[in-house]
């Protein structure tokens, strides 16, 4: 199948990422490109478009892409799903792959690393690659397992956001987050908001923006 036979969507909140992308991948042939803004469209077009490749942006309006990637897997099991990301977190890298993405590239890398990684997931959709996976695999065995969804709920407390504040960006009930909280602190041994976010931040499990 030629490339630009194949129907490709970018998640990207930014218009400009977006339209460097939209450029970069007609210059490579690929032709059939729809775009979204957030978690939400994303969803909406990948049930309108079927698409056979998502291209998402890990930081989105309305959270991170993660649940939106496993949800697409689940829709299409074929599908080729790579995250691009500014982030150097190895604990996003080990949670991307657990997602169901097939590549995690940072946003610096150069296009053809996203041809490749493309190539690759079209070809093995069950295969996942990313720079830095072994560390990453080494240093998780060595500190406490976080959710996705534990994870986002972690950076927003970092910011100093109230839970019911967290609960409305994620589009999640006040109960729900005070369940993953208490998840949170049970994994970290600790009992509040403060030593959570220090324990995380001295294991590298989040980071200060």
């Amino acid at each position: 199948m030629s490339t630009n036979e194949v129907k490709l969507l970018i998640v990207e909140d930014h218009p400009i990422v977006r339209e460097g992308l939209r450029k970069a991948l007609a210059s490579r042939g690929f032709t059939e490109i729809v775009e979204a803004a957030s978690c939400a469209e994303g969803r909406a077009q990948l049930s309108r478009c079927d698409p056979a490749i998502l291209i998402t942006d890990l930081h989105l309006p309305d959270g991170l892409s993660f649940e939106m990637i496993t949800w697409a897997r689940k829709l299409k099991p074929e599908i080729a799903i790579i995250i691009l990301t500014i982030e150097a977190n190895p604990n996003f890298l080990l949670a991307a792959a657990e997602s169901g993405a097939n590549a995690l590239i940072h946003k610096s890398a150069p296009i053809s690393h996203l041809i490749s990684a493309i190539d690759v997931a079209m070809r093995a959709p069950r295969s996942f690659t990313a720079e830095g996976l072994a560390e990453a695999m080494r240093i998780e065995r060595e500190r406490p397992k976080l959710t996705p969804r534990e994870l986002e709920i972690l950076e927003k407390l970092i910011t100093g956001a109230e839970l019911q504040s967290i609960g409305n960006a994620l589009y999640i009930s006040l109960p729900t987050v005070k369940t993953h909280l208490a998840n949170i602190y049970r994994k970290l041994e600790c009992d509040n908001r403060t030593a959570a976010i220090t324990r995380a931040l001295a294991l590298g499990l989040v980071h200060l923006k």
